[in-house]
């Protein structure tokens, strides 16, 4: 199939509910609305295809960039070409999208998480420290290497931007649950940074404020 052929049927699968609730949370207004359960059946169909997969991220549609991650080779893609396809973006969810599925298999991951963790672009420091909780989640760093992390957060976690906010913070709790030996100094300085204490949340959803994200996520691991 082609771009303009998969276009079509996006444009046939959109929901007006999803798009109106993309729209709300950042994304723009070249959106349709595709449930991720359709976008996930025609990526099965389509399989990789690295060339496709650009033309439908140029295209600059929220699904079709959705469907771009699902059917990307990310060995093909170089660094330059990775720094270009993040450097537009402005939804949340399409960056943290892009890093989980594209950028943190890329030989440079790493280059680019330094990178763009120390920039002074919300989009940038979102992706870069996504990447970081990547490597965290991994369960491989070591303890300096933490330390330095936490350092890092406790000094800029209040003052950074919103969206690299929120992943700075995903970091603070990722070392919180994955790493046992940081787990009480970890919630110690959720409580006295005091980042999302006040954020509401929808009942039976787990709050962003460190000590309870942290808490769910031990217990759930424990289950």
């Amino acid at each position: 199939m082609t771009k303009n052929e998969i276009l079509a049927i996006l444009c046939d699968l959109g929901n007006e509910k999803r798009k109106q609730m993309y729209i709300k949370n950042g994304a723009g207004e070249n959106t349709y609305g595709v449930l991720l359960g359709e976008l996930r059946k025609l990526a099965n169909q389509l399989k990789t295809n690295h060339e496709l997969a650009l033309e439908l991220w140029q295209s600059g549609n929220t699904d079709a960039q959705w469907l771009s991650c699902m059917l990307s080779d990310t060995k093909k893609l170089t660094l330059d070409e990775v720094r270009s396809m993040v450097s537009p973006l402005t939804y949340p969810d399409m960056i943290d999208k892009f890093v989980c599925e594209v950028v943190s298999r890329h030989k440079d991951a790493d280059i680019l998480a330094e990178e763009w963790s120390a920039s002074g672009k919300d989009n940038l420091g979102r992706a870069g420290w996504n990447l970081i909780v990547h490597k965290i989640s991994g369960g491989k760093l070591t303890n300096n290497a933490l330390e330095e992390l936490l350092t890092t957060i406790e000094a800029e976690l209040q003052t950074a931007t919103p969206g690299k906010q929120w992943a700075m913070n995903h970091a603070l709790c990722e070392i919180g649950i994955r790493y046992p030996q940081f787990t009480e100094r970890c919630i110690a300085l959720g409580k006295t940074l005091g980042v999302y204490r006040d954020l509401k949340v929808s009942k039976g959803c787990t709050s962003a404020y460190a000590p309870d994200w942290i808490a769910a996520g031990i217990k759930k691991r424990k289950n």
